[in-house]
């Protein structure tokens, strides 16, 4: 029998989970801390994790601003985010 998700990070569905932490712990460790030790992010958790992550797609778009491949895994890892806690179920601390 599986334990319960108690984390926002185990939460994530397995195939994002890598490159989320992967590029929160490089660009924002501070958030991917508490991320592990939180059932649910804040509002303000969200937006952090929306910055990163845009701004890690952008960085991987190629010519004609066609995402690379990665930049097409952080696009899908951020939507999934973004469908398991939209912004109107969150709440400030």
């Amino acid at each position: 029998m599986s334990s319960p998700v108690s984390t926002v990070i185990e939460a994530l569905p397995r195939r994002y989970r890598g490159i989320i932490v992967e590029l929160l712990g490089d660009r924002a460790p501070d958030l991917l801390a508490a991320l592990r030790t939180q059932a649910k992010p804040t509002l303000a958790q969200q937006e952090g994790v929306l910055e990163v992550l845009v701004d890690a797609f952008v960085d991987h778009l190629g010519p004609f601003d066609e995402p690379t491949p990665r930049g097409a895994l952080i696009d899908d890892a951020l939507g999934a985010f973004l469908e398991r806690w939209p912004a109107e179920d969150l709440t400030e601390p």
